[in-house]
């Protein structure tokens, strides 16, 4: 190829990608807090509880409450999640994610012939209410009763659902049972449009029980006694001790070094940190940073990076001792080793480790980041895993419980409902949790707070969090271009280069499938949330146009 060519494609790259980062493209500006998600009425209540006098940690659960009542079919009471936390002493993880009932077993599902991906025995043992309960125990400054003043509001006066809420509900009403086709459907069994409106009369009740008595009665009491009724009569297991017996975990961040910062993002059982910290330690070695952004070597790198740190991803899961495993996974002769078989001009197929299969993992999650003046952060990622989990919502108090057993190993040798990698250690056994891409996550520099973001989107969190971090800390582009920025995904199996539809010209692909890349599009990949302080110490808020979102604060 001459070097005019060259420079040619060069140019034809900028000026195709031009339309896609509008000049004006700013991320939102506060002084004091600034909170991104998925939801205007996660940013009122964080917002609320913030001018009450209430701290970070008291706004992000009030925020969580709320998206349990504005969005059913990603988070309610019946979910479970991560969240990484920051405070003057230093950062946090919190796992709350559902566990395994004790009935269950490696081959429960093969016996039994019952459906780990909907109907009862799909549900895990959901830890949401849990895991709010012990931010609060642990951060938190106001009254626990007054945190949940907005979604109590929000469900008993109702409010006005949008476009998202249709589409996650049309067609849908005759897999729910009767009570979820009762709460989120007309009479006559259609969808709410957008415009209209929602109460949630049965979620009220659960959410008045809680603010009086915390976790208490949720885990041991009369919404337990529900969830427990609701399950058996839809074919699932779980008994009084598995609610009485859940709780939630801290744990250590996992941290590694990306160039001068310190990045800290979830451990197992979320592949998220790991595979996060295998990329970022090969970009560094391939020099990815000093390549022209959004060039054809840098997709191409970029791309390889994501394979060969997926690779392992079969190996992971809610494992005892995870320290031989993240010496093999993160050591750097390991990964310098890796990083030589990684060609900048052809796709390399390495082989499959054992024990591996097809399969695929939700996209139905959301996630949240705040952050304030103080240095201060909450990034969390909550999740039903599907849409609407088992679509089994409970008789009393109207609660979408999960179908997160599917995110176990549930059928050795078959697929799941969506196609990632498992293996051996993401099994079922009973109290055990399964693997997740979930990765809140929190960027500092010489012990200040850079930023925090998270995603949506299965194993595309991941890639994406990895971009925009790589665009953001390295490449000079602000919070929102690099937000709002095209992406790809490669999770090693399928072998595969996943790109967005419509952000990426002809001659790209084409000039990509030259390097033995075999590409898929997709209409977009993952939605994310970041928020940031500058060095002049003013925060930044950026959600993803890819659907719908907000920023604020004040």
């Amino acid at each position: 190829m001459t070097k005019a060519i060259i420079v040619h494609i060069k140019i034809f790259l900028c000026v195709s990608f031009l339309p896609l980062f509008p000049a004006l493209a700013q991320p939102v500006q506060t002084q004091k807090i600034i909170v991104s998600g998925p939801s205007t009425h996660l940013v009122s209540a964080v917002k609320e509880i913030y001018r009450e006098g209430g701290n970070i940690f008291d706004a992000a659960i009030a925020g969580a409450f709320t998206l349990s009542v504005t969005h059913p079919y990603f988070v309610s009471l019946g979910c479970g999640g991560f969240a990484l936390l920051k405070n003057r002493s230093g950062i946090q993880a919190l796992d709350f994610r559902e566990t395994a009932p004790s009935q269950t077993t490696e081959d429960f599902y093969v016996k039994t012939k019952l459906s780990p991906r909907d109907l009862g025995a799909a549900v895990g043992i959901p830890g949401f209410v849990a895991g709010q309960w012990a931010i609060h125990q642990k951060y938190g400054s106001l009254p626990w009763s007054r945190l949940l003043n907005p979604a109590i509001k929000l469900a008993d006066s109702g409010f006005i659902v949008s476009g998202q809420w249709l589409r996650r509900t049309q067609g849908l009403s005759k897999k729910f049972n009767l009570s979820g086709r009762r709460i989120f459907f007309h009479s006559d069994g259609t969808p709410y449009l957008p415009g209209e409106f929602v109460q949630q009369d049965k979620l009220v009740e659960a959410l008045r029980l809680i603010q009086r008595k915390n976790k208490t009665l949720f885990y041991n009491g009369l919404i337990a006694q529900d969830i427990i009724k609701t399950v058996r009569e839809n074919k699932g297991v779980i008994s009084p001790e598995d609610l009485k017996n859940y709780r939630v975990r801290w744990l250590q961040p996992l941290k590694f070094k990306f160039g001068a910062y310190q990045v800290f993002s979830m451990p197992l059982p979320s592949s998220g940190g790991i595979i996060l910290a295998r990329a970022a330690k090969l970009m560094e070695q391939k020099k990815i940073n000093q390549m022209t952004l959004y060039s054809i070597s840098e997709w191409h790198l970029l791309g390889e990076i994501l394979s060969f740190s997926f690779r392992p991803r079969s190996q992971m899961g809610d494992l005892s001792n995870p320290s031989p495993y993240l010496k093999k996974w993160l050591s750097r002769r390991s990964l310098t080793k890796l990083s030589t078989q990684i060609s900048l001009n052809k796709v390399k197929k390495l082989p499959v480790l054992k024990d591996t299969l097809p399969r695929r993992e939700s996209n139905e999650t959301t996630h949240f980041s705040i952050m304030n003046n103080k240095g201060e952060v909450v990034s969390m990622t909550l999740t039903l895993n599907g849409n609407f989990g088992s679509f089994v919502v409970t008789d009393k108090y109207g609660i979408v419980l999960n179908n997160q057993m599917d995110d176990f190993n549930t059928y050795p040798g078959k697929p799941n409902q969506f196609g990632l990698i498992q293996g051996a250690n993401n099994k079922v056994r009973a109290g055990f949790r399964p693997l997740s891409s979930m990765s809140p996550t929190i960027v500092e520099k010489k012990g200040k707070v850079v930023m925090a973001l998270g995603a949506t989107g299965g194993p595309m969190i991941i890639s994406s969090v990895l971009q925009i971090l790589y665009r953001y800390l390295f490449k000079g582009l602000n919070l929102d271009t690099a937000v709002q920025a095209p992406r790809i995904h490669h999770q090693f199996l399928p072998r595969v280069l996943f790109v967005e539809k419509d952000r990426f010209p002809p001659i790209v692909l084409s000039l990509l499938r030259k390097r033995g890349h075999k590409i898929k599009i997709r209409d977009s990949i993952a939605k994310a949330y970041a928020v940031s302080q500058r060095k002049d110490g003013l925060l930044e808020g950026a959600f993803d146009a890819r659907g719908e979102g907000a920023a604020g604060g004040l």
